[in-house]
Order: structure tokens, then C-alpha cells, then sequence
């Protein structure tokens, strides 16, 4: 059973510039996240992807307190 909180091990990239991206969707919602500089998801190591894993769940988590927050809605 997967939790609907955390993204997928599906994520997008995205190069904009010179900076990739990535995206995945948690909660028919679309959350992204700069690479880190010089990272090309082309080609990048396999096992570097469950840090990019890791660091999207973070992110989710982030955006996902930001909009339960007093502060975030004014």
C-alpha cells in the first residue's frame, strides 16, 4: 500500500537554461525541485536516484506544511 502523501519512484526531467529539473505529482498536484548544479539526470549514476528520491519527499513535505500554515495563506 502506497502512501498518497509521498511521490512516486515516477518522476519527469526537465532542463530549463542550465538548470534540470524535477517534477513528480502527489495528490494531483505537481511538485518540483531545482538538481543540484552540474547533476544531468543523462547521466547520472542509477543509485543517485534514491537521493533524488529522498530529496523530492523533503520537498513534498515542505510544500505540503507551507500550505497547512496561518502564515502561508496571508
Amino acid at each position: 500500500m502506497t502512501n498518497q502523501n509521498t511521490p512516486q519512484s515516477e518522476v519527469a526531467f526537465q532542463k530549463l537554461g542550465n538548470t534540470w529539473y524535477v517534477f513528480t505529482e502527489v495528490n494531483d498536484e505537481v511538485i518540483y525541485s531545482a538538481m543540484p548544479d552540474g547533476m544531468d539526470p543523462r547521466e547520472t549514476k542509477l543509485e543517485l536516484y534514491e537521493i533524488i528520491e529522498d530529496h523530492m519527499e523533503r520537498v513534498v513535505k515542505y510544500h505540503q506544511d507551507a500550505k497547512r500554515s496561518p502564515e502561508a495563506a496571508a
